[in-house]
């Protein structure tokens, strides 16, 4: 029986400084959505505005990373993000000007 010998082959990975930037940015959302989740726990709220509280954070978090790994795609992608951003922003103006117009207090 006879061995093979290989030579070692040195392969250097590099990362991208937009690969850093993406994992550190999934890492901040771990920790605001864990932090928004853990106050339902330490500040109690009435069971009939829990249900609705754990549904905007898991919303809040599934458009957030939705959102942030569209951007990272490519520079196609990064257009559907912008236009994302935009159609979001200017709803939530709009959501605010109606609940000032139509508030009962």
């Amino acid at each position: 029986m006879e061995t093979k010998m290989q030579t070692s082959q040195n392969v250097k990975i590099e990362r991208t400084p937009e690969a850093d930037f993406k994992k550190i940015l999934n890492i901040i959302g771990v920790f605001i959505f864990a932090g928004l989740a853990l106050t339902s726990v330490t500040n109690p709220m009435p069971a009939k505005y829990l249900k609705e509280y754990l549904l905007f954070i898991g919303g809040s978090a599934l458009i957030y990373y939705f959102l942030l790994n569209i951007y990272f795609i490519g520079e196609t992608w990064r257009k559907v993000f912008y236009g994302s951003l935009a159609v979001l922003g200017i709803s939530s103006l709009l959501m605010a000007i109606y609940l000032f117009i139509y508030s009962t207090h």
